[in-house]
């Protein structure tokens, strides 16, 4: 059995600039993405069945990104820039939290009811944050070391290893920090009102549709 904890961090806000740059990055592309559908509406039509599909699957996807993350959380504990308890979803792949906000981005393009954005979505995870990660384990090898080095050795970066499951009986959490993953996950069903929303103002002519988009 693997050792539970290691002297390590998290890969996803281990370094304070690369966690403010990613998040000014995030909301950027969030603006321009609502922009353009703003003035956009699906090929699909409301209540059809492929609409309806996309939309019941991109919610259950949602939901286990945003609740894969508030679970990741229950480990980490406010540990994440000093100690990794290397257990649950962090002992079988080294970027749970990366993961999950995929799954949900995934859901949330589903949502959308346009193909295409769901592509623009995946496109821009794939392309984007690896590049994120590729600097944080650079960060986090300087800091850490050989600790950290053997860890990315042991555990997948992206795709889980479930052989490598380890979870103990107990571990010491902190509720404030939880509480606050929490809170963080509830913006990821903000875009289906948003998307409703969107498709009221359209149907009632107050916004203007440019784009039909499959």
């Amino acid at each position: 059995m693997p050792d539970t904890t290691i002297n390590t961090a998290t890969t996803e806000t281990a370094n304070p600039k690369l966690l403010k740059a990613r998040q000014r990055h995030s909301r950027l592309f969030a603006v321009l993405f609502v922009a353009v559908l703003l003035v956009s509406q699906p090929l699909f039509a409301a209540g059809s069945l492929p609409r309806e599909f996309m939309s019941l699957l991109g919610y259950a996807l949602v939901i286990i990104g945003a609740f894969g993350r508030v679970y990741c959380s229950a480990f980490i504990g406010g540990r994440k820039n000093d100690e990794v308890v290397r257990a649950g979803v962090f002992s079988v792949v080294r970027n749970p939290l990366y993961v999950f906000s995929f799954i949900a981005q995934v859901g949330i393009g589903l949502q959308s009811g346009m193909v295409l954005a769901l592509a623009i979505l995946v496109t821009s995870f794939i392309l984007y944050y690896p590049l994120v990660v590729a600097k944080e384990e650079a960060f986090l090898q300087h800091k850490f070391g050989e600790s950290y080095i053997k860890y990315m050795a042991e555990v997948p970066r992206w795709l889980p290893r479930l052989s490598l499951w380890n979870e103990p009986e107990q571990m010491d959490a902190k509720p404030k920090f939880i509480r606050h993953t929490i809170f963080d996950a509830f913006a990821f069903f903000l875009p289906l009102p948003c998307f409703i929303f969107i498709g009221y103002l359209q149907a009632a002519h107050i916004l203007p549709v440019l784009f039909t988009i499959p």
